[in-house]
């Protein structure tokens, strides 16, 4: 439950040039990298996600790279640990982020805060706790309101109790030609999973137990089909483009690995982190045998038009102002 219980407030970088921090421009992020290169960008994730989790934020990242470059200031709704937008941003020739200047990343989550600020503030980013779907009178960041020409929730709208407050925050912030992109899932997406499948020869119910354990796992408050997607952010004056995001391969992929991605699940809830260095010598070699994942993923074939098609766990949503 997305409920800001702390106040913690991560200061901002102090001001760096373009050089030192390695930005290639202030006005946009670089954000093809995954585009030219998805071994070197799923590599780069795998050297601190579980393989389930890397699987389905590198179609996040390819949906995104569609964009080429994403304008700044740009506002991240549950940022989390700030590895998406390191690896997301990384120049494949040095091996190292093109910079994060003009990102500005919230979160409620103190841990993922700290982690967050290590990885964003010599990038040239800032971090702060923030709920999107606080609806007091006082409200952090409210000295930018209208300032975000991007605005993006990865994955994180899902489990927000109060959407229309969220939405309506998020609209607050966007710039009068800003653009708003959602990762939601889609609300079949345990349907993918193997052990659905074949629950459903013991009935529907046991089928449906199975994959109401997961979105409860997850907490998923909002899990809607697109048209209702559709219908509530066109209320809000928007424009939308909404792509599937799903194969099967890397669906089996996913499921396969989600036991290992349970057991980091636990250790981070303990540590505070993902137990990377234990690991990366099981996760690596693992690589030449996800090729023809990565093949699909590299020519975008992870993204679909078909937003029904049996194999989409996840839409991306790009909204405009109307």
């Amino acid at each position: 439950m997305l409920v800001l219980a702390f106040p913690v407030h991560v200061q901002p970088p102090q001001p760096r040039s373009p050089a030192e921090s390695g930005a290639v421009s202030a006005t946009s992020l670089d954000v093809s990298f995954c585009k030219l290169d998805a071994r070197a960008t799923f590599r780069a994730l795998l050297h601190y996600l579980p393989v389930s989790l890397a699987v389905r934020e590198i179609m996040r990242m390819r949906a995104l790279a569609e964009a080429g470059r994403l304008p700044t200031p740009l506002l991240d709704i549950g940022c989390g640990d700030g590895l998406f937008w390191e690896v997301l941003t990384r120049d494949l020739t040095s091996g190292r982020s093109s910079g994060v200047r003009g990102l500005v990343g919230v979160d409620i989550s103190e841990s993922e805060l700290r982690l967050a600020s290590l990885r964003l503030s010599p990038l040239g980013g800032e971090v702060h706790a923030f709920d999107i779907s606080h609806d007091g009178k006082e409200r952090a960041l409210d000295d930018r309101l209208g300032a975000f020409e991007t605005v993006i929730a990865n994955c994180s709208l899902e489990h927000v109790p109060k959407l229309e407050v969220a939405l309506e925050n998020i609209k607050r912030y966007l710039a009068p030609k800003g653009e708003l992109w959602l990762f939601v899932p889609a609300p079949r997406w345990s349907d993918t999973f193997v052990v659905k499948r074949a629950l459903r020869a013991l009935g529907s119910r046991a089928a449906g137990t199975y994959g109401g354990m997961w979105d409860g796992f997850y907490q998923h408050h909002h899990l809607y089909p697109a048209w209702v997607w559709s219908h509530l952010l066109k209320g809000l004056g928007f424009e939308i483009e909404i792509r599937g995001l799903g194969c099967a391969r890397g669906n089996r992929l996913a499921e396969l690995w989600l036991p290992p991605a349970l057991m980091s699940f636990v250790y981070k809830s303990v540590f505070g982190h993902y137990p990377a260095r234990l690991s990366r010598p099981f996760k690596l070699p693992l690589l030449p045998r996800m090729s023809a994942y990565l093949d699909e993923v590299q020519r975008g074939e992870v993204i679909t038009s078909d937003l029904e098609h049996p194999e989409v766990v996840e839409y991306a949503i790009r909204c405009r102002r109307a």
